[in-house]
């Protein structure tokens, strides 16, 4: 009697097949559009030179001097990878991709090897356009516009993977995004009082990374900022990985 071989998927394939499901998705590309428009939107204002006045003594501000709005499209931008965890729980797609991919860690890892190929790319696209103006109006050199470009790719990036995580551990797509959202909105009323702490959510620490921390005592340096985000980003999707590992379909 012949023993039955079962066809062995290539991990290539496994990819290739969560970057189609990611990218065919109307909202990937509809996000992508929004946060693009919204990042040249804001980079414009800038550009015009209007300022703010907030009662600084140092005088006016412009619209770069506060990070809280010029980091706003990138709340649109993590419906993207929030997407990509939590449609695997719409209509019994999860059963369905694991009949495909049966070996669960194998379907996370190209899952996540997907999403972060496609944020990689998208934050490029979404970021670079609006902070070559930004840089070109404020005076910058070319290695300071390279810099600020890569401190918010990263930030776009890492933030992505925790709302990827988030959204692969709560299985929907509206609590991660409110999470994610409510936190800065909480933090901006000034209720929290708790610097030492607040600092290392990964919100703030992404207004670190790209030099506009939402209050100075918030501070931290980028390279630390980077590394609070690094570590939000792998117990998020190391904490999804382990939900699908442990449960049923």
């Amino acid at each position: 009697m012949t023993a039955v071989v079962q066809p062995t998927i290539r991990w290539r394939d496994t990819v290739r097949s969560e970057i189609t499901k990611i990218t065919t998705h109307p909202a990937t590309f509809l996000m992508l559009v929004i946060a693009v428009a919204a990042n040249l939107l804001l980079a414009a204002i800038d550009a015009s030179g209007v300022t703010f006045y907030t009662g600084d003594p140092s005088g006016p501000s412009s619209l770069s001097d506060f990070g809280v709005v010029m980091i706003a499209p990138l709340y649109a931008f993590l419906v993207i990878p929030v997407w990509a965890a939590a449609t695997e729980y719409h209509g019994g797609q999860l059963r369905m991709s694991l009949s495909a991919t049966p070996q669960r860690g194998r379907f996370i890892l190209a899952k996540l090897a997907a999403t972060l190929t496609i944020v990689s790319v998208a934050a490029v696209v979404a970021i670079v356009p609006a902070r070559l103006v930004v840089g070109v109006t404020d005076g910058m050199g070319p290695v300071a516009v390279l810099m600020s470009c890569i401190q918010w790719t990263v930030a776009y990036v890492l933030m992505s993977l925790v709302a990827f995580g988030l959204a692969g551990i709560l299985k929907n797509t509206v609590a991660p995004l409110g999470i994610m959202i409510a936190l800065p909105v909480v933090i901006a009323t000034g209720i929290l009082q708790w610097p030492d702490g607040l600092r290392f959510l990964p919100d703030q620490a992404a207004l670190s990374l790209v030099g506009t921390p939402q209050f100075d005592v918030h501070e931290i340096p980028p390279p630390v900022a980077a590394a609070v985000l690094v570590i939000w980003a792998c117990v998020a999707v190391a904490a999804y990985a382990f939900s699908v590992t442990r449960s049923d379909a």
